[in-house]
């Protein structure tokens, strides 16, 4: 992967990384549950970690910002809003794992390295909510 790849996907992660917080402040709204409440709060507040560590990246790396479009995922119930968090944090983390292996600067080792973890934690907790849905 070469670093204008490496950009073009970094540029998908800050957009996933902000629609992912825009959604988790929506999903946390719709159950009672405090456990469920508690884990939504902390993989939003993560996501926004992570938005913000990869926007310096990006301006490292290029000298801006990115300037991306603002996306809204839907979802019907709060079941399937928790189905498609566990596939996205999945998904995240299989990219920033294939990013850490290509990354053409040593210095994006630390945000990608702590956004890949993260979503192997949001993953756990939204399976353990998962789980007791069913």
């Amino acid at each position: 992967m070469n670093q204008t790849d490496f950009i073009k996907k970094l540029e998908g992660a800050i957009e996933a990384e902000w629609t992912a917080n825009d959604f988790y402040k929506r999903l946390k709204e719709e159950t009672p549950n405090p456990l469920f409440k508690d884990f939504i709060q902390h993989a939003e507040e993560d996501e926004e970690k992570h938005y913000h560590s990869f926007q310096k990246l990006y301006y490292q790396l290029t000298g801006r910002y990115y300037e991306h479009p603002m996306k809204r995922m839907e979802f019907e119930s709060f079941e399937d809003g928790v189905v498609e968090a566990l596939k996205d944090e999945l998904e995240a983390y299989e990219l920033y794992r294939n990013m850490l292996l290509h990354m053409p600067v040593q210095y994006a080792y630390e945000p990608l390295f702590i956004a890949m973890t993260d979503e192997m934690e949001h993953a756990t907790r939204f399976s353990t909510i998962y789980g007791r849905l069913r």
